[in-house]
């Protein structure tokens, strides 16, 4: 999902609201994200190959329902990045991903009236997509944050240490986006395109680029975001850890 601005109706309210709006005029980002255009030195620096594999896929999320399906379409392609692909192979798009996946969850969440998709429908429909494009022998670990305990803390921190040394997994946050961003409040899906690991934060490659441009957050604001409950599932948020046969 992603932000949504309100709907004004009548001049009056126009007027008022855009009264009130310049009365509360709030930064592009919250204090928790720091931007990638002003903070790239890591990605300089360090091998980052998630980021590599995953930045030539960077796309837009295609409405405000679709968090899930632009974020799996970069890892999808990422995932076959390094395989032998034939002319006659296309990249993983939104729509042909909807196509291939033959996920009616899915379809429905992201369709009209839909709600998105939650973390546990999230783990098979990434399968789904992966193996509908040839990367049949991945799996996708669904690892709900139920709270911010040293014991989760220590499973999170453990996943990026993991994820930050090949490109040979990829993990995908489902979180409350207004926790990293200070603004949107809905419920939303990212991957995770490095780790930097002496700093403590983490790079969200995030699919609403109508807003938001690539930012870093803290581990620590990381988990504050997914330890949240989803109240369409009744769980709480967290992350898929998806993991290619090496």
């Amino acid at each position: 999902m992603a932000r949504k601005l309100p709907v004004l109706a009548g001049s009056v309210l126009f007027v008022l609201g855009m009264a009130s709006a310049c009365a509360e005029v709030k930064p592009k980002y919250g204090p928790e994200a720091t931007l990638l255009s002003a903070s790239h030195a890591y990605l300089q620096k360090n091998a980052a190959p998630d980021y590599w594999a995953l930045i030539p896929y960077y796309v837009s999320q295609q409405d405000d329902r679709s968090c899930s399906v632009a974020s799996v379409s970069m890892v999808v392609n990422a995932a076959r990045s390094g395989r032998k692909l034939t002319a006659d192979d296309e990249l993983a798009t939104q729509k042909g991903l909807l196509v291939r996946a033959k996920s009616e969850t899915w379809s429905k969440g992201v369709g009209d009236g839909g709600h998105g998709v939650n973390l546990d429908e999230l783990g098979p429909i990434v399968e789904a997509g992966l193996k509908a494009y040839g990367v049949a022998d991945a799996t996708a670990e669904v690892h709900h944050t139920d709270d911010t305990s040293r014991k989760v803390k220590d499973e999170l921190h453990h996943a990026l240490v993991e994820n930050e040394k090949s490109a040979s997994d990829f993990i995908i946050i489902n979180f409350i986006q207004g926790v990293y961003t200070g603004d949107a409040e809905a419920g939303h899906i990212a991957p995770i395109a490095a780790y930097d690991a002496k700093a403590g934060r983490v790079l969200v490659l995030d699919p609403d680029r109508q807003w938001y441009e690539p930012y870093w957050v803290s581990e620590a604001t990381l988990l504050k975001g997914m330890a949240t409950a989803d109240k369409t599932s009744g769980k709480s948020r967290g992350f898929v850890w998806v993991k290619l046969k090496k």
